[in-house]
């Protein structure tokens, strides 16, 4: 199977998976949840159409974290409602996504600008890529309450946004950690 054919295909599988998942949301009556997954659909599709048209290759095993990344998020996190009933599912989901959309942005930034950096600044900078990320989807989810004022709300108190940094910072430092090692040791196979 090509490249392009397993996108198309683990895109299709994918948003089967969340559309299933929203009639599940919306049958629950959480018509909010449901717009949340609807969002995190359309942006996926963009990346995917970006991705075939200008030949961008993220490696699948970092495409299969982010994907199940989103699932956890709406399956676990919004059908199940684990955000509302556990206390520690957010904060593994912050050190899980994290991980995930730090590895991804690397990954899509190298694609795109082909840079030659040291160990060092590759860890420093995949470090800044997750931080940056956390802290945006903190803002996200900041907007996300004040304009859509749902029942349970995505930020209950400074406690919960503090502990979600930590958490990213967790999966901040795997992510560098891993780029820094594995990655750099794929990069090296392939030049020789």
């Amino acid at each position: 199977m090509t490249n392009r054919r397993i996108i198309v295909f683990s895109t299709g599988l994918f948003l089967a998976v969340l559309l299933a998942i929203i009639i599940g949301v919306v049958e629950q009556g959480r018509h909010d949840y449901a717009q949340n997954i609807a969002v995190k659909a359309c942006v996926w599709i963009i990346y995917t159409f970006a991705e075939i048209k200008y030949g961008i290759e993220i490696k699948r095993y970092i495409r299969v974290f982010v994907m199940t990344v989103i699932v956890s998020d709406s399956f676990l996190g919004l059908y199940l409602d684990l955000y509302a009933t556990s206390m520690i599912f957010d904060k593994i989901q912050h050190i899980f996504g994290s991980y995930a959309y730090s590895l991804f942005a690397y990954n899509l930034i190298c694609q795109l600008t082909q840079p030659t950096i040291s160990r060092t600044f590759r860890f420093i900078f995949v470090l800044s890529l997750g931080l940056s990320v956390g802290a945006l989807y903190e803002i996200g989810e900041f907007i996300g309450d004040q304009i859509v004022k749902p029942k349970v709300p995505s930020q209950p108190s400074l406690l919960d946004t503090d502990l979600d940094l930590i958490a990213d910072v967790i999966g901040s430092l795997i992510a560098a950690v891993h780029a820094t090692t594995i990655l750099s040791i794929n990069c090296k196979r392939r030049a020789e």
